[in-house]
């Protein structure tokens, strides 16, 4: 997507999410400047999880299912 006014994914807050929200206002020159304003990814190291339990809950049903 190497294009000018390419737009880029980030984080919004559900207050952001309005009817006059323009994707187009996402581009890889603006982020930086929204990001510093933004509160999206404030709570977003609250809901890390480990990753271990559902590895093995896999690994025991892949063994199951062979």
């Amino acid at each position: 997507r190497a294009r000018p006014g390419a737009t880029v994914s980030m984080p919004l807050t559900w207050k952001q999410v309005k009817t006059d929200l323009d994707p187009k206002r996402y581009t890889i020159r603006t982020v930086p400047g929204l990001l510093a304003k933004s509160m999206a990814w404030k709570d977003y190291s609250e809901g890390h999880r480990a990753l271990e339990p559902a590895i093995r809950r896999l690994a025991r049903s892949m063994k199951q299912a062979a």
